[in-house]
């Protein structure tokens, strides 16, 4: 039973992991958006890990790039998925507006929880 458990979470990571980076039509959305917001968070963990300070500091209002950060990446990335889309007739999950938002709220809120000051 055990095992049939690991690999069936194996086999589920492994979708999770593929779905973000797969042709719009071939993945399901709920979990390229939970695949990106995932790998979003393990990018953030590195990324605090190499640099365990914020990068700006926004006195009054913390968490600022909780809300700027996902908006303007997910604008840049769906600009970037039309452009490419236009080239090559398809994009990617990580290529929308939803896609590059989910990736980077999920990099934000690590960082934000792990370079806060307590």
């Amino acid at each position: 039973m055990f095992q049939l458990i690991f690999e069936l979470f194996l086999d589920a990571g492994g979708r999770l992991e593929r779905a973000p980076f797969q042709r719009r039509d071939r993945a399901h959305p709920v979990l390229a958006g939970a695949g990106l917001a995932l790998l979003g968070a393990a990018v953030g963990f590195v990324v605090s890990m190499a640099f365990p300070r914020p990068f700006f500091r926004f006195g009054v209002m913390p968490g600022t790039s909780l809300v700027l950060s996902p908006i303007l990446n997910g604008a840049v990335m769906e600009y970037y998925g039309r452009w490419i889309e236009k080239r090559t007739g398809t994009r990617t999950y990580l290529a929308t507006f939803w896609g590059g938002a989910l990736f980077a709220f999920g990099m934000a809120l690590v960082r934000f929880l792990m370079t806060r000051e307590r």
